[in-house]
């Protein structure tokens, strides 16, 4: 293939679409391509060009027909070789190597961007896609690997706008199934099931792809309070394969769900079937959950018991949250909690609900939430994503971890992430209100962040009868981010560690944090609700009472719970398996035991 032609053409075709005549300048390119077959940048070209009209189909299939005339083809081999061996270095030179040769290549663009995300630079790797996305829009394996940076860099609203483009491109199962997961990830569940309706399409005679996909409706209907049609959805999930576990424990987890003779046999059957060693957890969980109906409080913990044990948590060590908490303890400092942002948006105020999960969190959300003047949200992931992106900042800025740079950020750096925290959470607001909810329980961790950043910021932290909560943990499965519960000395392990980081978090910013007991707020509900409200600067609602009237999305276990009148079924529920509960029991420290006078 002569270099001048082709290179004349794509000067010729460049500045056609800098006049805007994408017309003329793919006629010129689809004349070239068929002219010179091996002409690889025209063929790029080419496809963007059908991209910035609007035929997405045929520029994916331009821009895969390039990868066939691909004349690096034997680098990219090398850089898979050198990523077999872990050859990070080694592969990294080879695509900058690429690249110079080819400006935007794609694979070259692709495996500098990997290694950004394998190393956790995400925001690199977006910078690398973002400029390679814009000429080539087509390629679906970047923009498959922009969505996964953005969700690591913690830019939710730009992860799902890639996933709608990428789904426009490639509309299968598999694009759209991913995209939906997003949508509920974030919260967003109108539109999840609008997607769902378009997934189905796709699903064909595979009774997988339709189970899960009715599995994930059936969640989302739930948690919209939707409560009949999740039956249906989950009912149909099973109906199209039988093992789906997370279906079964979907309905088990609805407490007061009916399950037929029939049903109990099904489970029953699901869970003989992995044999002794390989059981299914999530169905165990499920099978203890419906037993709590029929069988004595004892038979019902032996099957927990057992539910737990086959969960694989070998790898979880309490001792590492211990540390991390030191670590936090040592490295937020009074000096260091003395600097604070200074030019936050103080018209936009978070109202933090902490503690461990199952501790009465929602339901006080769900009471705040009803009052006219704060939006409730998710448990949203955008603090924790924030201090990653401090943690980088740190490292690029101070060449030293979160922990040990903390303390030299100005109060225009901490500004900046304050507001991030609050630009990159708009996404789960909605609501014209000036506060909202943000009920991520494990944001305790973060209190001296959230003072530094956010100064104006409401802090409550819940706690409850530990021995109510650890019971409550144990029984409950949780699909991540929980690993302690499966164990009963490591949950009171992590309760000691959680009262301890409190205490101190109280002792270094007194009066920052209010404390709520579960308990008094069920047995003095207007009470402990015109306090809460008092201390965030509201007057009281009668609807804050009323809220199981309020109809909202909650994407918590226990969203069934707080659609009902307020009760007090759960205090004291340990009582009962008292016994079954000695080695929680021995876990927890003196100070923290003395809290069973709730």
């Amino acid at each position: 293939m002569s270099q001048q032609p082709t290179q004349s053409v794509l000067t010729q075709a460049n500045l056609l679409i800098s006049a805007g005549d994408l017309t003329d300048a793919i006629k010129l390119l689809y004349q070239a391509v068929q002219q010179y077959p091996h002409f690889y940048q025209g063929w790029l070209l080419f496809s963007k060009c059908l991209f910035e009209v609007g035929h997405k189909k045929e520029s994916v299939q331009i821009a895969q027909h390039a990868d066939s005339v691909d004349p690096l083809k034997q680098d990219f081999q090398r850089i898979q070789q050198c990523m077999q061996h872990n050859q990070l270095d080694d592969a990294a030179s080879i695509a900058r190597q690429m690249l110079h040769q080819q400006a935007h290549h794609p694979k070259a663009i692709f495996t500098l961007a990997s290694i950004a995300l394998t190393k956790n630079t995400p925001l690199q790797s977006i910078d690398l896609l973002e400029q390679a996305v814009a000429h080539l829009p087509a390629n679906v394996t970047l923009r498959k690997l922009l969505t996964d940076s953005y969700v690591k860099a913690g830019y939710f609203a730009r992860a799902i706008a890639n996933a709608k483009v990428l789904a426009e491109l490639d509309e299968c199962f598999d694009t759209l199934s991913a995209l939906i997961d997003l949508l509920f990830k974030y919260g967003q569940y109108g539109e999840l099931l609008e997607y769902c309706q378009r997934a189905g399409a796709h699903t064909g005679n595979d009774k997988q792809k339709q189970s899960l996909l009715d599995l994930r409706r059936g969640q989302t209907l739930r948690i919209m309070g939707r409560r009949n049609e999740s039956i249906d959805c989950l009912q149909s999930s099973l109906q199209a394969n039988p093992r789906n576990a997370e279906a079964w424990w979907a309905l088990a987890d609805f407490k007061n769900y009916d399950f037929s003779a029939e049903d109990r046999l099904k489970l029953e059957s699901l869970l003989q079937a992995g044999g002794a060693d390989q059981k299914n957890p999530v169905a165990a969980f499920a099978y203890a959950k419906l037993s709590e109906a029929e069988s004595s409080a004892a038979q019902t913990m032996a099957l927990y018991k057992e539910a737990n044990r086959l969960v694989n948590c070998a790898h979880y060590q309490p001792a590492v949250m211990q540390n991390e908490f030191a670590a936090r303890m040592k490295s937020y400092s009074q000096d260091v909690l003395a600097v604070q942002a200074n030019q936050i948006d103080q018209t936009c105020i978070p109202i933090f609900i902490v503690g461990l999960p199952r501790s009465g969190s929602t339901l006080i959300e769900q009471m705040l939430a009803s009052h006219s003047k704060i939006e409730g949200t998710i448990e949203q992931p955008t603090l924790p994503s924030i201090e990653r992106r401090a943690h980088q900042h740190a490292r690029e800025q101070y060449n030293a971890g979160l922990s040990d740079a903390i303390g030299k950020f100005s109060a225009a750096e901490l500004s900046a992430f304050g507001q991030a925290y609050l630009d990159d959470g708009a996404l789960f607001r909605s609501a014209n209100c000036r506060y909202f909810t943000d009920k991520q329980p494990f944001n305790f961790r973060l209190i001296g962040l959230i003072h530094k950043i956010l100064p104006h910021a409401v802090i409550i932290d819940v706690r409850r009868n530990p021995m109510d909560c650890g019971l409550s943990l144990y029984k409950q499965y949780f699909h991540s981010g929980v690993d302690f519960s499966y164990n009963l000395s490591h949950i009171g392990a992590a309760y000691n560690a959680y009262v301890n980081l409190m205490e101190y978090w109280s002792n270094a910013l007194p009066g920052k944090v209010l404390t709520v007991q579960y308990e008094a707020l069920v047995r003095s509900p207007q009470q402990q609700i015109e306090h809460i409200l008092h201390h965030i600067g509201l007057s009281y609602e009668q609807n804050c009472l009323d809220f199981h009237n309020t109809e909202r999305a909650i994407h918590t276990a226990s969203s069934e719970q707080v659609r009902e009148p307020i009760n007090a079924r759960g205090i004291g529920a340990w009582e009962s398996v008292a016994a079954e509960l000695s080695e929680l029991e021995g876990s927890l420290s003196p100070a923290v035991l003395a809290q069973r006078r709730f």
